[in-house]
């Protein structure tokens, strides 16, 4: 059994699928490689797709995304470790996915915990996203590949597991306070910060300049001088 296929193979053999669902790949494939910073963009049509292809496979386009990977785990098209991936509570890509769409990103950070425990990626910056799609896109291609191999000619299978293995990330959440922190600012010094509502706490808080930052560079400029 094979350990996944490499991106060009997986269009390919979707192409005998679904040339529509094929000619999205390649789209979704050359978003995430522009140089303009277009993560966000990348990872939200990753996901979208993937969906999309799961409904297709249990023919149900009505029932949310949870729904549908509990169909694909019943119809025996992921296994159960693809399935956790798929659905985790903690860091499943449902959860991203949900986050994305629904939440308040200033207070979401990502800790990719092969790299550092202790650093912070901010899901507001397009370079935590295109981490995200290069750590996830490998396996949700071969997912997708692997749902609809059962109708193309010659079944594929695919074993993804020392992949999903490999992946070790954490979703950490912050208070606006903590943010303004991070940038240098005591948030007690700000009149009025009690009676802010919370999203506009962390409006002004992203907003904020980095106060920490500034101030090494005026350091370094007043040395040199």
């Amino acid at each position: 059994m094979r350990q996944g296929y490499s991106k060009g193979e997986v269009i390919d053999y979707i192409w005998q699928y679904s040339r529509y669902h094929a000619n999205l790949l390649i789209y979704c494939e050359e978003i995430a490689q522009k140089e303009c910073g277009q993560g966000y963009a990348s990872l939200i049509y990753l996901f979208s797709l993937a969906e999309n292809i799961f409904k297709s496979k249990v023919e149900d386009y009505d029932s949310g995304f949870k729904n549908v990977l509990k169909k694909l785990k019943q119809k025996k098209c992921i296994s159960d470790k693809e399935y956790d991936f798929l659905n985790n509570e903690e860091t499943g890509i449902r959860r991203i996915r949900n986050l994305l769409a629904h939440a308040n990103l200033s207070k979401y950070n990502i800790l990719f915990l092969s790299e550092d425990k202790n650093l912070l990626y901010p899901l507001t910056e397009d370079e935590t996203c295109n981490k995200l799609y290069n750590l996830f896109s490998d396996i949700l291609f071969n997912l997708m590949l692997k749902c609809i191999s059962t109708d193309l000619i010659v079944p594929i299978s695919i074993n993804l597991d020392e992949l999903i293995d490999n992946i070790h990330i954490q979703i950490k959440e912050i208070s606006a306070e903590k943010l303004l922190e991070y940038k240098g600012i005591d948030y007690q010094d700000i009149i009025g910060w009690s009676d802010l509502a919370e999203v506009n706490r962390y409006r002004l808080a992203e907003n904020s300049q980095n106060v920490s930052v500034l101030t090494e560079i005026f350091k370094n400029l007043i040395k040199s001088e």
